[in-house]
């Protein structure tokens, strides 16, 4: 049975992804700006909201979720999952301390859980000190998918991106273009080379090589999908990794292919 993979959004401004089966939808994030914006670009991928199984939340930063995609989740009867540290963070800052008593929240910690014929494991990485942050493993018979945007160092981490069928990492910023536009928030997030780095070391550990890599969460103004492909490809001769290995860029404001493993 098929699994697919397709990001709606990944930026600054909006972050949301699609992990789905024939019997099962995921999505992972949901920092949407409107309950319009919400409801149409959940659309473009999802044929009825009703068909979403699991809304997991990687953590509790505005452009992954937000209050207006939860009134949206709410209204729908989706089923939200953030971890268990972020309850009371989610309720105090987009539920503006009054919670909800028909949102349907559930928390995770770093177990594996089922969720329709998914297996998902949840693992830390480091982001923001204020902000508890996970990507997420998620398996599919033998397919293996990781997902880690919106952290800033990789040490500890590489077994989990070892032997994946699919990968979505964030490729944040080129650290020349950051001095020229300095951020002091980019230091949370992944430059290129770093990101070079663990995918090489996650390509050298595995013993199969990835169908696709997908670099996401870019930014507009220190980083461009040419700088960004070109440093992990330069990355990858260097260390003799095959180079027809095939290697996109998540849109900022449109959907991705779908990857179909």
């Amino acid at each position: 049975m098929p699994l697919h993979f397709q990001s709606l959004r990944s930026s600054s401004s909006g972050n949301c992804l699609v992990v789905r089966t024939q019997k099962t939808t995921v999505v992972i994030d949901c920092g949407l700006g409107s309950i319009r914006a919400t409801r149409e670009i959940l659309g473009q991928s999802i044929a009825s909201l009703k068909d979403i199984d699991l809304v997991l939340i990687s953590h509790l930063h505005s452009d992954h979720i937000s209050h207006y995609p939860l009134r949206v989740l709410e209204d729908e009867g989706i089923k939200l999952k953030v971890h268990h540290n972020c309850i009371e963070n989610l309720i105090n800052k987009h539920l503006y301390g009054t919670g909800s008593k028909k949102l349907k929240l559930e928390e995770y910690d770093t177990k594996k859980f089922n969720v329709g014929d998914l297996v998902i494991e949840p693992f830390e990485i480091p982001h923001h000190p204020d902000y508890l942050t996970c990507g997420f493993v998620i398996y599919h018979n033998d397919k293996k998918i990781v997902i880690a945007t919106d952290f800033k160092d990789w040490d500890g981490q590489l077994d989990y991106f070892a032997d994946a069928d699919f990968i979505f990492v964030e490729s944040n910023h080129d650290l020349e273009l950051l001095r020229m536009h300095f951020n002091p928030n980019s230091l949370y997030h992944m430059p290129n080379p770093k990101t070079a780095q663990l995918l090489c070391m996650a390509v050298k550990k595995s013993k199969k090589i990835p169908k696709c890599i997908m670099l996401g969460h870019l930014s507009n103004q220190r980083n461009t999908p040419q700088i960004a492909i070109k440093e992990i490809k330069t990355a990858f001769k260097k260390n003799g990794i095959d180079n027809g290995l095939k290697l996109l860029t998540a849109p900022p404001y449109e959907c991705s292919e779908v990857i179909n493993l």
